[in-house]
């Protein structure tokens, strides 16, 4: 097994820690709590994702940079964080300020969580463009296994009132996780650490340029999930959300296998693109929509045979929530199977079908839910969950053509090129 596939390998034995993680909550919390716990993890989400393009652009950029060029990357990206974490931290002081000291704790711990996340996002995209697999494998465990010992709090007798407390203990056991990653890639010595905090005007105008609008699609994807999580909160209420948390986390589970393997093709195929090498490139295509059929195709026949016996056995009481993971599965599998193409468009740095497919997305979100407002008509909960498989569907299209519209210009980025075939050949 090379490194790329035992890094894979072991972050998918890291996600299984997730998925009891989630278990765990599932058992100790009720409905109402699940739902804050939902909110949370939007919010996380979200404000990991407030990096303007700092994130996206500067691992873009790492993939095939000089060693000085990323240390002044690196410098310009903890300059950027330590900007965005006074933010996030004005923003927290704000909550609190309205919401009064009830939900204190929880607005801190969701700060701190998004800074952390952001920083683990950067730290981990290092660490791979760098091939530090095993030291990233390693860190993640670590800092999952962290969070997983926080849920001991859970426990009676660890808490003089475990039911009220319990939202809380959650989200402390989310916020953890990033931020020991954080602490142990820096202190370890996994990651640069940055030797001046400093703007260099040029070298940023290159980085946001790299990933500006490939920020604004992440971000338009947070923002459709914390739209449609708030929607559900204010129209349906707090214990409706918490029955759709079964679907959220099969969500946050699902796209962690593409997205690792994503994370380790792109290195090589930028590189393989950069010095010519045409059929390398479609070669490093084909096989990675080939392992995420693959990965499609196994989730569809566990759902199909194994999820509700399974859950029947540890969670009987949720098993009738898998009827939304089944309503949500077609949209996101399609999603999934046009990420291998939506990857081009990293490559070359042209992101104009991404804003045209995440707009989209976030468009349809709005006008659906803005029109059952002004109709006075509300969504149920099929019918949000059946919204965001539409959605995801829909964006997969637009991705996919936009895929068919560049490989026309780059016919390297074709799965299958009778071109490159004879150029294979005449070698």
């Amino acid at each position: 097994m090379n490194s790329r596939s035992a890094y894979v390998a072991i972050g998918l034995g890291v996600n299984l820690l997730m998925l009891v993680r989630g278990v765990v909550l599932m058992i100790a919390l009720d409905y109402a709590a699940l739902g804050l716990v939902a909110l949370v993890q939007a919010a996380i989400l979200v404000s990991g994702l407030m990096h303007f393009g700092l994130l996206n652009g500067g691992y873009r950029l790492l993939c095939s940079a000089g060693e000085r060029t990323k240390q002044r990357i690196i410098d310009l990206a903890y300059t950027g964080f330590a900007i965005i974490a006074a933010i996030i931290a004005l923003v927290a002081t704000g909550v609190v300020a309205i919401t009064g000291t009830y939900y204190a704790d929880i607005a801190i711990l969701t700060a701190l969580g998004g800074i952390a996340t952001l920083l683990r996002s950067w730290m981990l995209n290092e660490m791979v463009a760098a091939g530090r697999f095993g030291l990233a494998n390693l860190i993640n465990a670590l800092s999952m296994i962290a969070s997983l010992a926080v849920l001991l709090m859970l426990l009676p007798g660890w808490s003089a009132s475990p039911k009220a407390d319990g939202a809380g203990i959650a989200v402390l056991s989310i916020a953890v996780q990033p931020v020991l990653f954080a602490t142990l890639a820096l202190f370890s010595g996994a990651v640069l650490r940055p030797k001046s905090l400093r703007v260099s005007k040029r070298l940023g105008s290159v980085v946001f340029k790299a990933g500006f609008v490939l920020f604004l699609t992440g971000i338009a994807i947070q923002l459709n999930t914390l739209i449609e999580r708030a929607y559900v909160s204010s129209e349906l209420g707090l214990e409706p959300l918490g029955r759709l948390y079964l679907a959220f986390l099969f969500l946050t589970l699902f796209n962690l296998a593409p997205n690792l393997v994503q994370q380790v093709f792109l290195p090589n195929i930028v590189r393989h693109w950069k010095a010519g090498e045409a059929a390398a490139t479609s070669r490093e295509l084909r096989t990675l929509l080939a392992i995420t059929a693959g990965y499609c195709t196994a989730t569809a026949l566990a759902l199909w045979l194994l999820a509700e016996p399974l859950l029947g056995l540890v969670l009987p009481k949720y098993v009738p929530d898998l009827r939304w993971v089944y309503l949500l599965t077609p949209g996101l599998i399609a999603f999934a199977l046009s990420a291998p193409f939506a990857l081009t468009y990293n490559v070359v740095i042209d992101y104009s079908w991404y804003v045209i497919a995440y707009g989209a997305g976030i468009v349809a979100t709005l006008l659906a839910f803005g029109g059952a407002m002004l109709v006075g008509d509300t969504f149920s909960l099929d019918g949000v969950i059946i919204l965001r498989a539409s959605v995801y569907a829909l964006m997969a299209v637009l991705l996919v053509m936009g895929w068919w519209q560049l490989s026309r210009r780059h016919p390297e980025f074709r799965l299958f090129d009778p071109r490159l075939a004879a150029n294979r050949a005449s070698v």
